[in-house]
């Protein structure tokens, strides 16, 4: 019989047109306590958000700050390389991940993109 996974908990199921509606209430004067009560958001995930929103463009609502500290390359070119990859993949019917790895490096370097 198979598995099937149930969720336990709420974190990260609220929308992020909510969450913006909600912030936009917080920034038009109204405590960030009362409004996550009244839309019953986590205060936490509200404050981090309104925070995370005032320094950078927010696209998803959760922990996401680890990946975007260890990226190397921008969406576009990433998906430039993926296109490319795709396109090594059918000539030679698959690539290994370390060619992979390894295209991506070559890549980074012929660039002058700093690695972490």
């Amino acid at each position: 019989m198979p598995r099937t996974y149930r969720r336990k908990t709420s974190w990260g199921s609220t929308p992020l047109e909510e969450i913006e509606r909600a912030a936009s209430e917080v920034k038009g004067g109204k405590s960030i306590r009362s409004v996550a009560k009244e839309r019953q958001i986590d205060r936490s995930t509200l404050r981090r958000y309104i925070k995370k929103r005032d320094t950078q463009e927010v696209k998803s609502v959760g922990y996401s700050g680890t990946a975007s500290a260890k990226r190397v390359f921008s969406e576009e070119v990433e998906k430039e390389l993926a296109e490319h990859i795709k396109k090594l993949a059918e000539q030679f019917h698959g690539i290994s991940p370390k060619k992979c790895r390894e295209l991506a490096l070559e890549l980074a370097g012929r660039n002058n993109i700093v690695l972490p």
